[in-house]
């Protein structure tokens, strides 16, 4: 029992300890930020993201000193990680959008319906967590409004009950459905982000197989498929083709 609550002391104090050493980076990194020493502040914060320290903060000033070394594709991945983690963050879509334009590669995107644009700017510009407090709210709607049916004595009453109960289940259905896309979404890494000055893009995962185009720092891929060091990618504008692994990151 001793030996027990010994070690779980142990582990508290080592995982506070980490904790505070990460704070303890990322501040230095801050100051190092402030005297321009880029280079000293991105490596200070790749080490506190190393111990475990994430957030939308950290991503975007790591974003800003890779911007800061003219590294537009590092800058972009973190930008892009800065905002799943904190979609209305302003800062980081306005930096995103300028390290964005400064990249080389020009695609357009496929054009989409206006309903499916709709749909995917509530799946990804809204966090899972304000989505659970949604259907939560729309739950405990729907909850008031049965039991206000139920309890009502008058027509008109009992009437604007039941419409407010079928209001609340299909706006409850809507939401159940876009919780599932935003976790969905915020769970799963198919999208990367070239970080290599120019990668080669094959028709095959193979070295020797014919060179089909070449991107270039900064451009944002999804994954399809993964083979052997090689991801399959896609582009805006649905070309799809071959690449090592090690050249792109994922979001």
């Amino acid at each position: 029992m001793k030996k027990t609550l010994l070690s779980i002391l142990i582990t508290f104090c080592t995982t506070l300890a980490w904790g505070q050493n990460a704070e303890t980076l990322a501040h230095q990194a801050d100051e190092l930020y402030r005297q321009g020493d880029y280079q000293a502040a991105a490596e200070s914060y790749e080490a506190a993201l190393a111990q475990g320290k994430t957030s939308a903060d950290l991503h975007y000033n790591l974003g800003n000193a890779y911007y800061r070394l003219e590294q537009l594709g590092p800058a972009i991945l973190h930008y892009e990680r800065a905002l799943r983690l904190k979609p209305s963050m302003r800062d980081a879509k306005e930096n995103l959008a300028l390290a964005n334009s400064k990249t080389q590669d020009r695609i357009t995107e496929l054009p989409r319906l206006f309903l499916v644009n709709w749909y995917n700017a509530l799946c990804s510009h809204i966090t899972p967590r304000a989505w659970r407090t949604v259907w939560l709210l729309l739950l405990a709607i729907l909850s008031a409004s049965i039991a206000a049916f139920i309890l009502a004595r008058s027509i008109p009453l009992r009437k604007a009950t039941f419409a407010a109960a079928i209001v609340s289940a299909v706006l409850l259905l809507l939401a159940s459905l876009l919780l599932l896309s935003s976790t969905h979404r915020f769970n799963s890494h198919h999208q990367a982000i070239v970080i290599q000055q120019a990668i080669s893009v094959r028709n095959s995962p193979e070295q020797q197989s014919p060179e089909k185009l070449i991107l270039h720092e900064g451009t944002k891929v999804t994954i399809s498929e993964s083979l052997a060091g090689w991801d399959k990618i896609t582009l805006a504008d649905g070309t799809t083709g071959w690449c090592e692994t090690n050249t792109i990151e994922r979001i």
